[in-house]
C-alpha cells in the first residue's frame, strides 16, 4: 500500500505521523541479503516508518544504520532530484513517456 493510498483511508489520523530523517534497512533474517538496502526515512508513527521511495516498513523489522550498505536506488534518486531542485514529477517517479501527451 502506498502512502497516498494509506493516507486516503481513515486508518490513522494525519497527526500521528512525525517527520524523521535517518537511514534504515531490514534486520538480518527478515528478508534476503539482496533486499537489505538502505532506505531514507521521511516520517514515522509508533508502528511504522515510511521511506522516500514511498514504502512502509514495520519498525520491528528494521534497524537504523549510519552510512553503510547498498542504497535503495529510488530513495537515492528522489533525494538527488530534491537536492538539485528538479521537477516534483521527477521526484515522485512519475514521468511522461516521450512523445505522449503530458495531460
Amino acid at each position: 500500500m502506498s502512502f497516498e493510498e494509506h493516507r486516503s483511508t481513515d486508518a490513522r489520523p494525519e497527526n500521528t505521523f512525525q517527520p524523521v530523517s535517518y537511514r534504515f534497512r531490514y534486520l538480518r533474517g527478515v528478508v534476503g541479503e539482496s533486499q537489505r538496502v538502505v532506505h531514507l526515512a521521511v516520517f514515522a508513527d509508533q508502528d511504522s516508518v515510511w521511506s522516500l521511495c514511498h514504502r512502509e516498513f514495520v519498525l520491528g523489522d528494521v534497524e537504523q544504520v549510519e552510512r553503510c550498505g547498498m542504497p535503495c536506488l529510488p530513495c537515492t534518486g528522489r533525494a538527488a532530484t530534491a537536492a538539485a531542485g528538479l521537477s516534483p514529477a521527477l521526484q515522485s517517479g512519475v514521468l511522461p513517456v516521450e512523445g505522449s501527451d503530458p495531460r
